[in-house]
């Protein structure tokens, strides 16, 4: 064929050699037209543009953009994981969404695996921890389920609690304006937790605890006599400063276990002990914070919709992210998944078989004789 002018819309027509023919048409390279358009799926998935702005920069109308998008949502997003490398430091944290839990785990730097959950729990964390390799360290901040996953799945990691999250323990249970002495004093060594840099004011800090479980100690002790309408026969007394105990012994607990200092404290065989930090801000507020942006810029999409477009957000943040484009092409387009699956029942599926007992697959009709069966009762209501 060879170049025969074009159409109205500028679109190259063809025409066939043979005079006996004459044949005219033109050709549709849909490759280009999808590339076009997941470039466009691509950018709005990924931030916080409405589809009639994004429908505006193409000239087109949003009901144009949506059906072109329609393959698109079923391209699956490639979420494999790390589990050879082993890092300094993992970050975990869950965020909720209308689309529902999302469990990430990241570096300092960049993401490295997430899974859908409904909810924070072991078995949740447990699928998003065995794609990755054993850290040495992780920060987390003290979420359900959380520390049962890592002593199931990397019992020998040293583990940080997050100690922006521990002073708002804190804060839950004294308020941020507490009325009592010891109420202030433990909110004070709360907020000094974050200014910790050396083993020093650690030790310093850690002693003013031991100090405060001293010099309160009467105070946390005492007890009042519960009300009768509110006794029991197993509780008729109840702790006088309940809060402000259970904000002591929080602290105290992690002294324990010796979770609050370890980004002080790192291995020796640790590559980057400089860069050892003691909160999860580098996650929430690097990924999580701008997860929440784009779920509420796109909250009226469906719950399915939704994860594919935070999946697509978190693949760009991976440290070496493959090209969606290419991605793409290898799913071409979504068009594999929208092929349609042949009905696996025979044609005479509805035939029933005498010599082997096999009922017809259903009914045409009510039968109008008594048969003894449940399948139609008989007779009057009782």
């Amino acid at each position: 064929m060879r170049r025969n002018g074009t159409t109205t819309k500028g679109t190259t027509r063809w025409r066939c050699k043979d005079p006996n023919c004459g044949v005219s048409t033109t050709r549709n390279r849909t490759d280009s037209t999808n590339a076009h358009y997941f470039q466009a799926f691509h950018s709005y998935a990924t931030c916080t543009a409405t589809l009639s702005q994004l429908a505006t920069q193409h000239h087109t109308s949003r009901w144009t953009l949506d059906r072109r998008f329609a393959p698109f949502w079923l391209i699956d997003v490639p979420n494999p994981g790390d589990p050879h490398r082993v890092y300094d430091q993992i970050f975990i944290d869950g965020t909720y969404t209308a689309a529902g839990c999302l469990l990430i785990a990241a570096s300092r730097d960049h993401v490295i695996a997430w899974h859908w959950a409904k909810r924070e729990n072991a078995h949740a964390y447990i699928q998003l921890l065995k794609k990755i390799a054993e850290p040495l360290c992780v920060v987390l901040d003290g979420g359900q389920g959380a520390l049962a996953a890592i002593k199931a799945c990397w019992p020998n990691a040293l583990i940080q609690r997050c100690l922006v999250h521990a002073q708002r323990v804190i804060r839950r249970y004294t308020t941020s304006r507490p009325r009592t002495t010891a109420g202030k004093a433990i909110y004070a060594l709360a907020l000094k937790l974050t200014r910790i840099t050396t083993l020093d004011q650690a030790r310093e800090w850690t002693l003013n605890l031991h100090n405060f479980g001293q010099v309160y100690k009467d105070f946390l002790n005492e007890k009042t006599r519960l009300p009768k309408h509110r006794r029991t026969l197993n509780k008729q007394w109840e702790w006088t400063h309940a809060r402000v105990r259970k904000a002591y012994n929080s602290l105290l607990h992690l002294v324990r276990k010796k979770w609050l200092f370890t980004y002080l404290q790192p291995p020796a065989h640790a590559i980057e002990p400089d860069r050892w930090v003691a909160t999860t801000n580098s996650l929430e507020g690097g990924i999580n914070a701008q997860i929440k942006r784009i779920a509420d810029a796109h909250r009226g999409r469906t719950g399915e919709r939704q994860r594919r477009m935070l999946e697509w957000y978190l693949q760009a943040k991976t440290q070496l992210p493959d090209d969606p484009l290419e991605i793409a092409r290898q799913c071409n387009f979504g068009q594999d998944q929208l092929a349609k699956v042949l009905d696996l029942v025979p044609e005479d599926h509805n035939n029933a078989d005498q010599e082997t007992g096999r009922p017809a697959f259903y009914d045409n009709a009510i039968p109008t004789e008594y048969q003894h069966s449940i399948g139609i009762r008989k007779g009057p209501l009782k």
